[in-house]
């Protein structure tokens, strides 16, 4: 009894796990462009034959076909247990996170009651199986796993946000660069935007690329350059679209602004790399203490323990 109370839980983090690595995978093969595979479908010359709604259809990923929409079903049915700031704050960390996560907040919701129930589910399979009594110690273990399961794709979400602002920390201070040796050539800061665009590949590029769509589309450059602070969620890239919006309004040089905050980020960046170096021994002491100290005690007090005991056990007779 004392190994099935062991292995049931550890079986269910198990289940939990390979359930949220399997939704991981799926996620990170949805890489393609619906609307650009069907352009390019229409367009490519390769095939005369007329393309019908339904190879259209079948076109799609499997997940896009089948497991979205039964997801998109089930969040109707949770979105109204949710507060609306609730669902907006995680509308904006979804935004954070990149375009790549092709999720409204409805969706993760229901992704993660969804992960919630199929690890709960698996937890009550296993312990019926084996025949496990239903006491308190089991009760709280179930609530545990079913607490891990349901916050599990939060803390990957908030992994993928923290991966995405790092990245674009270490690029936007040779952003700057270039954008000031572009304006100051001549350019204007949408043209030396389109400059960094075409000459650099990465998250941020991909972030003024939405800035010059944006403003195309009709929007003010200062609503564009607040909805990427927003969508990024990094201090340095606040601190950038404020300056540009004060320099914009009281007719300061952006040239200038910029080069000033070139200089600050690198300051700032230098100020990141110093403190993670000074953290650096605290970070040794915890696997130096409980990993290398007890091997090195082994080694050097290992031979020693059978003469001690049988030093003992001659006092003792």
């Amino acid at each position: 009894m004392e190994l099935t109370s062991i292995l049931i839980p550890l079986a269910s983090v198990f289940a939990g796990l390979s359930v949220l690595l399997l939704l991981g995978g799926v996620l990170a093969l949805q890489t393609s462009n619906p609307l650009r595979d069907r352009v390019n479908t229409y367009l490519s010359g390769e095939s005369t034959e007329p393309v019908t709604l339904q190879e259209i259809e079948f076109s799609q990923p499997f997940f896009e076909r089948v497991i979205l929409p039964i997801v998109r079903q089930i969040a109707r049915v949770f979105a109204w247990m949710w507060p609306q700031n609730r669902l907006h704050a995680l509308r904006q960390r979804l935004a954070q996170a990149g375009d790549e996560i092709k999720l409204s907040p409805g969706d993760f919701m229901s992704i993660k009651s969804l992960i919630t129930l199929l690890v709960v589910g698996s937890a009550i399979l296993i312990g019926w199986l084996t025949e496990y009594s239903l006491d308190y110690f089991a009760i709280l273990m179930l609530g545990g796993v079913a607490f891990t399961s349901f916050f599990l794709p939060d803390f990957w979400l908030s992994r993928r946000i923290s991966q995405r602002q790092q990245a674009l920390l270490l690029l936007l201070p040779d952003a700057l660069d270039l954008l000031v040796i572009a304006i100051e050539a001549g350019l204007s800061f949408e043209g030396a935007i389109q400059e960094i665009v075409d000459k650099s590949r990465g998250e941020l590029a991909h972030e003024f690329a939405r800035v010059l769509r944006d403003i195309i589309m009709g929007k003010s450059r200062r609503t564009a350059l607040a909805e990427m602070a927003d969508r990024t969620g990094v201090p340095d890239i606040m601190s950038f679209v404020t300056a540009v919006n004060q320099a914009e309004e009281l007719g300061v040089s952006i040239g200038r602004i910029l080069a000033n905050q070139a200089d600050e980020l690198r300051v700032r960046r230098r100020q990141r790399a110093q403190e993670r170096a000074n953290q650096a021994p605290i970070k040794m002491m915890f696997p130096i203490v409980f990993l290398i100290f007890p091997s090195i005690f082994a080694v050097l007090l290992g031979p020693a323990i059978p003469q001690l005991l049988d030093m003992f056990t001659r006092t003792g007779g």
